[in-house]
C-alpha cells in the first residue's frame, strides 16, 4: 500500500507524493520518532554545563540533518524540491516530518496542548 502526502503548503508542490508503506520506510519512520523522543527527554535532563550544552547542540544538528534527509528520502525529492525544504524554518520542517510519519503510520498527530489528561 501507499500513502499520499500533500506538500502544497510546505513546498508549494501541487502533486501528491506517494510513499510506500514498506518495511524500509516504516523503519525509518520509527527511527525518526525515537530520535525525536530521545531529544525531548535529553532536553529535560541535560545538566547546565558547557559540555552538556555542546552535546545538546550536536544532537540538534544531527536531528536537523536526519529530519531533512527523512523528508527527502520519503518523498523522493529532487534537488530543486530539496532546496525548498532547506529554506523552511526548523519547526516547520520538524512539523512536516511528523505529519509524514503520522500519515505513514496511520496515526493522528495532536499538538500536546490538545491531548486530554485523565
Amino acid at each position: 500500500m501507499t500513502v499520499k502526502i500533500n506538500a502544497k503548503q510546505e513546498l508549494g508542490i501541487s502533486k501528491l507524493f506517494e510513499v510506500k508503506e514498506s518495511n524500509k520506510n516504516i523503519r525509518a519512520t520509527w527511527e525518526l520518532q525515537k530520535m525525536m523522543a530521545k531529544l525531548s527527554i535529553d532536553q529535560e535532563t541535560t545538566e547546565d554545563t558547557p559540555e552538556a550544552f555542546e552535546g545538546m547542540i550536536d544532537k540538534m544538528l544531527d536531528i536537523q540533518n536526519k529530519t531533512i534527509s527523512y523528508i527527502v528520502d520519503m518523498l523522493k525529492l529532487d534537488q530543486k524540491q530539496a532546496d525548498k525544504l532547506e529554506d523552511m524554518e526548523f519547526n516547520e520542517t520538524t512539523g512536516f516530518a511528523i505529519r509524514i510519519s503520522s500519515e505513514l503510520l496511520h496515526i493522528e498527530a495532536q499538538p500536546a496542548d490538545e491531548v486530554e489528561e485523565d
